[in-house]
C-alpha cells in the first residue's frame, strides 16, 4: 500500500553547515518536525489545540442564557469536559486518516493488511467509545441529558420532601412545647 499522504511538507531541510556522510543520507530531523506523525491522534501538538477549542465551545454554550447544559460551567466539570474533548478530537483525526487511507486504495476502507490501517481502526473504536462515554456522563446527548434532568428533578423532589418533613417536625415540636408551657402556667400552686 502506498503511504497515506496529506498536505504536510515532507521534505527535510538541511541545517546550515550540514554535510551528508554518504550519498542519499537525509538531513537530521529538526525539533518540532511532524514527518513521523501519521494520524496524529496521540500527538499533543495535534490534539490539545483542537480539544481546547472544543472545550471552549462547550463552555460558551453552557454559559449562554437558558442553556440546557448550564451545569457544565461549574469548574468541577472541566477535567471531564477536557477528557471528552480529547477523545472526540482523537476520533476525528483517526477518521480523517482512515478516510485518506481509503482514498488511496479506492475501496472506501483502506488496506486492511497494513498494520497502520488495522491499528488506526482499533484506536478509532477506542476513541469513539471514550467519546461516547464522556458525552453520556456529561449529558451531551439527548438521552443522557434527559436522564440527568430526571435525576436532578428527583433529587429536588427528595430534598423538598425532606424539608417539608423537617418543617412539620419543627412545627410539632413547637406545638408540643407550647402545650407543655400552657400546662405549667395553668396548674400552679406555686
Amino acid at each position: 500500500m502506498a503511504d497515506v499522504t496529506d498536505d504536510r511538507p515532507r521534505k527535510l531541510v538541511a541545517p546550515p553547515g550540514w554535510v551528508p556522510a554518504f550519498p542519499g543520507q537525509r538531513p537530521p530531523f529538526q525539533p518540532g518536525h511532524e514527518l513521523s506523525i501519521q494520524p496524529g491522534a496521540y500527538s499533543p501538538r495535534k490534539v490539545e489545540p483542537l480539544a481546547q477549542e472544543l472545550v471552549e465551545l462547550v463552555l460558551r454554550q453552557a454559559t449562554a442564557e437558558g442553556s440546557a447544559t448550564a451545569y457544565l460551567s461549574d469548574s468541577t466539570y472541566r477535567p471531564a469536559i477536557h477528557a471528552w474533548a480529547r477523545a472526540e478530537i482523537q476520533a476525528q483525526l483517526l477518521t480523517e486518516y482512515l478516510t485518506a487511507a481509503a482514498e488511496v486504495t479506492g475501496d472506501g476502507v483502506g488496506d486492511l493488511d497494513a498494520e497502520r490501517v488495522k491499528s488506526a481502526y482499533l484506536l478509532l473504536h477506542r476513541a469513539e467509545t471514550r467519546a461516547a462515554s464522556g458525552r453520556a456522563r456529561l449529558g451531551l446527548d439527548p438521552l443522557s441529558r434527559a436522564r440527568l434532568g430526571r435525576d436532578v428533578a428527583a433529587g429536588s423532589v427528595d430534598v423538598a420532601r425532606l424539608m417539608a418533613a423537617l418543617e412539620a417536625s419543627v412545627d410539632e415540636s413547637a406545638a408540643a412545647s407550647s402545650d407543655h408551657a400552657d400546662l405549667d402556667d395553668d396548674g400552679g400552686d406555686e
